[in-house]
């Protein structure tokens, strides 16, 4: 009995010594998984950066992103159809975003008569309800749209139309004029000056084309409610599609004022 209890008492001790002396080389696998399948996890030397950083939460706002945004805005705020491209004259400089990438702009001043190819506008950038800054930048501005364009030579007082005429997309803003846009009717114009072929049409070279004449005798459609009535009258004007025009009572003699809806036809709306 006595020499088991020394036994026992020895391999304690021995078993002791033995896991001081091994302390060392068996802590890294103190916590290693049961399952043999699994690899062990080797920490990587102090010397070798980690694989994987944790994010800061920030974002640095680019020139594109910063382009997109004043985009949007400028075609709400000018109703423009077609597609706007802007750049700034400019570097712009990245801003950082703390604590995420949400962030808004907002455009305070731009332009009050339209875009021009060089605009300069003033807008902001906000944060979480913080402002990021505010800027004044000039900016140099397209807007491409189909317009008409002359396929041949067009004398004045021609009625133009799509067998002399197509659209072509072009940079709307370059010359600053005002080209005619494709949902323009062109049956109801003429030419008010000669347009050489290739060019696009402006405003200034057409007319609307005059469908009631002065001094002529026009229908004149009398409209209240549900009550139409059909009389005629002596045009004291002369008006194209959607003109207001003087016309004369041939009964009363009196004169109103009458909308130009067709050819020699006139309408009064009450």
């Amino acid at each position: 009995m006595i020499l088991r209890v020394a036994s026992l008492v020895f391999c304690a001790w021995s078993g002791a010594s033995v896991a001081s002396d091994l302390g060392g080389i068996t802590t890294p696998l103190a916590h290693a998984p049961t399952n043999p399948l699994v690899k062990t996890f080797q920490a990587p030397p102090a010397s070798v950066a980690p694989a994987v950083v944790t994010s800061q939460g920030e974002s640095a706002i680019a020139a594109p992103a910063v382009l997109a945004a004043l985009q949007n805005e400028l075609m709400a705020r000018y109703g423009l159809e077609g597609d706007l491209k802007l750049t700034f004259s400019k570097e712009w400089k990245p801003i950082t975003v703390p604590a995420g990438r949400d962030w808004k702009l907002i455009v305070d001043q731009a332009p009050a008569g339209g875009l021009g190819p060089r605009p300069v506008v003033s807008f902001r950038i906000e944060s979480h309800g913080k402002s990021l800054g505010n800027w004044q930048e000039t900016l140099r501005a397209s807007l491409f749209q189909p317009v008409w364009v002359a396929t041949r030579r067009l004398d004045r007082g021609e009625v133009p139309d799509s067998s002399s005429c197509s659209l072509k997309t072009v940079d709307t803003l370059a010359d600053n004029l005002s080209y005619l846009p494709a949902d323009t009717d062109l049956s109801v114009h003429e030419m008010s000056q000669t347009v050489a072929q290739d060019r696009p049409l402006t405003s200034r070279d057409l007319a609307l084309r005059p469908l009631v004449r002065k001094n002529q005798l026009v229908d004149v459609m009398v409209s209240e409610g549900s009550l139409n009535i059909s009389m005629k009258g002596l045009a004291l004007g002369t008006g194209g599609a959607g003109q207001m025009i003087p016309v004369r009572n041939l009964d009363s003699r009196k004169d109103f004022q009458a909308q130009v809806v067709g050819a020699n036809t006139v309408q009064v709306r009450f």
